[in-house]
């Protein structure tokens, strides 16, 4: 049961870290309209995963 909650939590990373990387890459050749509206959808969307990890309670 524990390693399942290590492999969650690795896959977590692992893909907070890909969406990192291709938003440092992608940001480059965007307009300052453009990054803003990226950082508000990446806002939003960790506003409601925080959301929905208190209502499931981990």
């Amino acid at each position: 049961m524990r390693i399942t909650y290590v492999l969650y939590g690795f896959g977590i990373l692992l893909s907070l870290a890909g969406v990192g990387f291709l938003a440092a890459e992608y940001l480059r050749f965007m307009s300052d309209a453009g990054k803003l509206a990226t950082l508000i959808l990446a806002v939003a969307m960790f506003a409601s995963l925080t959301r929905y990890f208190e209502e499931v309670g981990y």
